[in-house]
């Protein structure tokens, strides 16, 4: 990367951390966030992924989730339902980092398929473009059935507080 650009990344760091402070991760807000992915595998198989998360700040630190996901595989619909919780190490002006878990109940309309059960565990952060709204990059680890390794993820989310 050329020195120019490095320059140019740092400016804008440096205006957005004194434009404006965080106001999201705080006792009392909410939070919503929203993310879409769509894929093909191997085989040529589309797949469209729609999660959405609804957050409480119990506290400065903790906040306590609820998740749903919608996913269209093969012409099918899967739903994941999944409560859990975030632990918020400091809040900066405009990066929080968390860590947090999700107990998931995944069915689907497929008559073949039936529920599974299980968790994800998963670290995070905020990065904030304003004072309410922040890109959420995210990379976990799901198991199935609370043994069985399903793998790991990334996603990033659009976050909403308020």
């Amino acid at each position: 990367m050329s020195f120019l650009r490095k320059v140019i990344i740092l400016f804008i760091i440096v205006v957005n951390t004194y434009g404006f402070e965080q106001n999201g991760v705080k006792d009392g807000n909410m939070k919503i966030s929203i993310s879409l992915i769509s894929e093909q595998d191997d085989n040529k198989y589309n797949t469209m992924d729609f999660y959405s998360q609804f957050g409480y700040f119990y506290k400065d630190n903790i906040e306590f989730i609820f998740g749903l996901q919608l996913e269209v595989f093969r012409e099918e619909l899967y739903f994941t339902l999944s409560p859990g919780f975030n632990y918020y190490f400091y809040n900066m002006p405009i990066f929080t980092p968390y860590i947090g878990g999700q107990f998931f109940y995944k069915n689907t309309t497929y008559e073949y398929i039936r529920e599974k059960k299980g968790d994800k565990f998963y670290m995070g952060g905020h990065l904030f473009i304003s004072e309410n709204i922040a890109l959420t990059p995210e990379f976990g680890i799901t198991y199935y059935d609370f043994d069985e390794k399903k793998g790991t993820y990334f996603n990033t989310l659009l976050t909403y507080f308020f």
